[in-house]
């Protein structure tokens, strides 16, 4: 039987992209790659694997696309996270992603880009109050 083993997301840059994505999934990135992020040292078209091997969760490659990225701030993956409480909302906002806009039925998320563009939805329990 198959399984899940990476997910690869493809963005524009890996320096904004990778430390975004780490904090979002819980995953750190390996200790080379943490290296290269810290001294911009990755190669051009050098992909940075986040991953926690204490975790059963999937790796997860932040990868260098360029500028092939739809207008609608789409690559080649979308991304929904599960949130257990909207202050992980404002934890992601501080890492750097932007609020798009609420749907409240008949599920409740919030649309976000990511600091590099990407779309991706956050899943919650409840809407804050407005």
């Amino acid at each position: 039987m198959s399984r899940l083993s990476s997910i690869v997301i493809h963005c524009r840059d890996p320096y904004v992209a990778a430390p975004f994505w780490s904090l979002a999934f819980g995953l750190p990135p390996v200790a080379e790659d943490r290296t290269k992020l810290a001294t911009h040292s990755l190669d051009p078209s050098e992909s940075v694997l986040l991953r926690d091997p204490s975790s059963r969760l999937p790796d997860v490659w932040v990868s260098p696309i360029g500028d092939d990225i739809d207008a609608r701030g789409r690559g080649l993956v979308h991304i929904d996270l599960q949130l257990d409480d909207l202050s992980e909302l404002d934890a992601l906002v501080n890492a750097g992603a932007t609020r798009m806009w609420e749907v409240a039925e008949p599920h409740r998320w919030t649309v976000m880009t990511a600091p590099d563009g990407i779309l991706f939805c956050a899943h919650h329990p409840r809407l804050a109050p407005h």
